[in-house]
């Protein structure tokens, strides 16, 4: 962390730093028709349509001002009473992706700009198909073995500042010793997610989720996203968002639980991302990106006897009251959320032409769904392939994030 005042500044000629604090402090509190009434006395044109940020960056270029580094003070730092706090750099946003799986947060805000360093995954599979995809690594390890302080020593020699945090907690918790609230985040990894907050302090995190996490109960009846926002709130300013990802240019009506939350130090109260399709009738149908049914194997097919138990069951479940138990695509919509668990049987979501041709989606067709594009390389047996697709967050979904990070942090 780094500390400038008055006095550092104005004797710091040999990094070239010339900033007169009062006149830039002046200018960030001016308002965007004070700042454009600025331009103008400066003879600056062609200014209407910046935004704020711009228009002070261009005042400061007409005053001859060098740029000034980008200073963030943590937590527990208290700014001295000349001290300037300077704006946060977005071309270099470092990036740990947590339960990161197969990698498709990583390749989303990658393909954002932003920079991930690590990401960290207990399954082997799931790490071996993010190694192939990516230069910097993941690594295999049980994030209760691995804590923040281990982890830096090992893999982040260079020392590189953690910008941004992000990653899905299993829903799963684990116990210690004794019996212990199966629904209780404080027993549960979340609590490692937490502690990686703590140690790098990371201006922003994006914590992926089920719906489900919003009602969840512990035994005593305590609501478990009120536990798990006592802990983020104590540094952050977060948002709960429920958010489509068909919304975000994603085949596939995914809906997840997005908690996002911005350092409290930085001043800025996250907003709900907006959607990028406007309008239910705008999403991407899954038709868009089905392979001709020339081109598919005769093996995803379902047999007569597998039409004949989605018939029985579909009878016995009429009677019942139940749904149906197998969802056929619409093809004029996005796909139906694609489990873990499809590898089973592909009842899911499966692909009908007529009553007699029936068949499960291929490892193609569930990629495109999760936006990840055809040449990714995810390792393992169909159903360690299908069982990483279906844990990961969507690419095109991650890909919004990132830049919905990257413009709020500017």
């Amino acid at each position: 962390m780094i500390e400038l005042n008055k006095k550092l500044i104005s004797n710091n000629t040999e990094n070239n730093i010339t900033i007169n604090i009062t006149e830039q402090m002046d200018i960030s509190k001016m308002s965007k028709l004070e700042l454009l009434e600025k331009c103008k006395e400066l003879g600056i044109t062609k200014c209407s349509s910046k935004n704020k940020s711009q228009l002070i960056e261009l005042i400061n270029s007409k005053n001859k001002v060098v740029e000034e580094p980008k200073i963030i003070l943590s937590n527990e730092e208290i700014a001295p009473e000349n001290t300037q706090i300077i704006e946060v750099d977005t071309k270099t946003l470092n990036v740990i992706d947590l339960f990161c799986g197969c990698g498709g947060m990583s390749k989303g805000l990658t393909d954002a700009g932003l920079n991930v360093i690590a990401g960290i995954d207990i399954w082997d599979k799931a790490v071996e198909s993010y190694n192939k995809n990516y230069h910097h690594k993941a690594y295999c390890a049980d994030l209760t073995q691995m804590p923040p302080e281990k982890f830096n020593e090992l893999y982040n020699k260079e020392n590189k500042n953690v910008d941004i945090l992000v990653g899905g907690p299993p829903c799963q918790s684990f116990s210690i010793a004794g019996k212990r609230d199966k629904n209780d985040p404080r027993n549960a990894l979340f609590m490692e997610y937490v502690k990686y907050l703590d140690y790098f302090k990371p201006k922003a995190f994006i914590m992926e989720n089920v719906i489900g996490m919003l009602s969840k109960k512990t035994a005593n009846g305590e609501n478990v996203i009120d536990i798990i926002m006592e802990q983020l709130n104590r540094n952050y300013n977060c948002i709960i968002n429920k958010l489509y990802a068909s919304d975000f240019e994603v085949p596939q009506n995914r809906r997840r639980t997005i908690i996002i939350g911005i350092r409290k130090d930085l001043n800025i109260l996250p907003k709900e991302p907006e959607p990028i399709i406007k309008s239910v009738q705008d999403r991407i149908p899954v038709k868009n990106i089905l392979i001709p049914k020339e081109e598919v194997d005769k093996k995803y097919y379902l047999s007569e006897k597998a039409l004949a138990g989605i018939e029985n069951k579909k009878s016995v479940n009429k009677e019942k009251g139940f749904g149906f138990g197998a969802q056929m695509l619409d093809f004029d919509k996005p796909s139906y959320t694609i489990p873990a668990r499809y590898w089973k049987d592909g009842y899911d979501a499966l692909v009908k032409y007529n009553e007699k041709d029936i068949r499960r989606l291929t490892i193609t067709e569930l990629k495109r769904i999760q936006s990840f594009p055809d040449n990714y390389i995810i390792a393992g047996s169909n159903k360690d392939i299908i069982m990483q697709i279906g844990n990961a967050v969507a690419c095109k979904f991650a890909y919004y994030l990132g830049k919905y990070i990257i413009n709020t942090l500017r």
